[in-house]
């Protein structure tokens, strides 16, 4: 199957630039944890959001799958 343009350079720029992302992906998190304190649900329900999209960005890093 073949990669979509914007998946295909999200995955390689997150190999270039890993600590940054994990860093704004983390902050996210934890700032829409802070706000679904406060404001609900819905967005402590987002807050998991960023963590996943980290959890699929690093199992799917280059040095994971390349032999």
């Amino acid at each position: 199957m073949k990669k979509n343009k914007f998946l295909n350079r999200l995955s390689s720029n997150f190999h270039t630039y890993k600590v940054s992302y994990t860093m704004v992906l983390l902050v996210l998190s934890a700032e829409l944890g802070i706000v679904g304190n406060k404001f609900g649900t819905l967005y402590l329900i987002l807050s998991f959001l960023p963590i996943l999209v980290w959890g699929l960005l690093l199992s799917n890093d280059r040095n994971n799958t390349d032999l």
